[in-house]
């Protein structure tokens, strides 16, 4: 992955220079080296700094985290731009190959650089897209990475099941996910804002599914007063995620034991009751209802495996519904879809990479898709539900872009 992002941000800086290079055409000669040379030391100046001093991470992620927001979003805001800004040239040169190719094979002569008999060239014309593109990248990014990763987003889901009681028809569930609070830093207005809208929402239960720290359990101690205003008529209940485990700093296996003990008792002390592979049952009018939660399994090698629907179960009286808390959703591909009595499942985890594209009612992109088969929002496979929300927090990229923070509303309705 690291190659990868490396090898994006080459290539985006080196065509990007080229439409400067085009762009500065007009200029003449002279001017127009200087241009594109100032472009090139500082664009490159910015990569190497960014560069270096991310090598650094862990250093900085412990002594100066504000500085490693700083470098880690201005490196993501810098490629981006870069690469969106000389996409168009590197798309024109694979075509220019491509049709070279095949001019080469039919003994066709070269075809007209210009458009149309337009006296803009095809690269300007080009650049000229590029550099508006790159300016709506920038601008973009600039945004995700201040204002944007609070600019928190009520999604309203209502849901309907034929085996859902009718004492619960109407039910509203909140779901929040991925908290990663030792990102924020004790920005604490942002998150109280958060809350007073998910309380003024009045719903009966609030899930949250994991990840309330990053590496750390203390991490969560300044936001024990400020998660305990969250408010529910009937419930909170949360599960752990891969990051509570205390598996990605450099831990020994008894801190990391201590991580999961540590971040179980802020889940309690924020007012959640904790499901470790364990259920609750919910009850309305003498009707009921299963609710079971179960520790961290992620397909991926990285990311814990001890989340287990059987242990959870036991001990559970039979319930016409049942709902699961599981933090990554490829859990419920290989374990639940088609294997467990489960009707509704709410998953975090992906964060919708905290970057995409999204057209209301049309279409939402995100990097998300290429790593995870669901990456957010509602599935549905035969009678079984899936539910992925986006996230709350932020990790590594310190920010949003166009991925809002989500807060989930989820109305339940019976038709029975």
């Amino acid at each position: 992955m690291f190659e990868l992002i490396l090898s994006a941000a080459i290539i985006g800086i080196t065509y990007s220079i080229k439409s400067v290079f085009v762009l500065s055409k007009s200029l003449g000669r002279k001017r127009r080296w200087l241009v594109t040379s100032t472009y090139t030391l500082v664009t490159g100046g910015l990569f190497m700094y960014f560069f270096i001093t991310s090598r650094d991470f862990q250093e900085l992620r412990e002594n100066n985290p504000a500085l490693l927001d700083f470098v880690v979003g201005g490196f993501f805001t810098l490629m981006v731009t870069c690469l969106v800004m000389g996409l168009f040239h590197l798309v024109e040169d694979i075509i220019w190959v491509m049709k070279a190719i095949v001019r080469s094979v039919r003994g066709h002569s070269k075809v007209a650089e210009d458009l149309g008999g337009s006296k803009m060239t095809r690269s300007t014309f080009i650049s000229k897209l590029g550099l508006g593109a790159g300016a709506l990248a920038l601008g973009s990014f600039v945004w995700g990475f201040t204002k944007g990763k609070f600019g928190w987003r009520i999604v309203e889901e209502e849901l309907a099941f034929d085996n859902l009681p009718k004492s619960f028809d109407g039910t509203k569930i909140i779901q929040i996910s991925d908290l990663h609070l030792g990102s924020f830093r004790e920005q604490f207005e942002p998150l109280k804002e958060a809350i007073q809208l998910i309380n003024e929402l009045e719903p009966d239960y609030i899930f949250f599914t994991g990840d309330l720290v990053n590496t750390y359990f203390w991490e969560a101690d300044p936001w024990v007063p400020v998660f305990q205003e969250l408010k529910a008529k009937k419930g909170k209940f949360s599960i752990l995620g891969n990051h509570d485990y205390g598996y990605y700093g450099d831990t020994s296996d008894e801190e990391q034991a201590a991580c999961r003990e540590g971040v179980i008792q802020r889940n309690k002390d924020m007012g959640f009751t904790p499901l470790i592979n364990e259920h609750a049952i919910l009850e309305e009018n003498g009707e009921r209802i299963g609710l079971l939660g179960v520790e961290n399994w992620g397909e991926s090698h990285w990311f814990p495996k001890v989340g287990d629907v059987s242990k959870a179960r036991e001990g559970m009286p039979e319930v016409p519904f049942t709902m699961l808390l599981s933090h990554d959703p490829s859990h419920w591909d290989l374990h639940v879809q088609g294997k467990e009595d489960i009707d509704l499942t709410f998953s975090g985890h992906t964060h919708g990479a905290q970057m995409g594209l999204r057209i209301p009612g049309v279409l939402e992109l995100s990097p998300a898709a290429i790593m995870f088969k669901r990456w957010a929002g509602l599935y549905k496979e035969g009678k079984q539900h899936l539910y992925i929300n986006r996230g709350m927090g932020y990790l590594m990229m310190p920010g949003r872009v166009g991925m809002p923070p989500e807060i989930t509303f989820m109305t339940l309705k019976s038709k029975a």
